[in-house]
């Protein structure tokens, strides 16, 4: 999977956090995170 901002390498991580754990996309080259929740609202955005 390529970065949509840079055009990087995603790595697939679990990522942690006070709240909850989750699973998603990081770009190894900008830092850019990508997860199923930030796809809906990206979509949601759009349309």
């Amino acid at each position: 999977m390529n970065c949509n901002r840079c055009g990087g390498l995603m790595a697939y991580e679990k990522f942690y956090s006070p709240v909850e754990d989750f699973f998603g996309w990081r770009c190894i080259s900008c830092g850019e995170i990508v997860d199923q929740v930030i796809l809906e609202n990206r979509t949601r955005q759009r349309g």
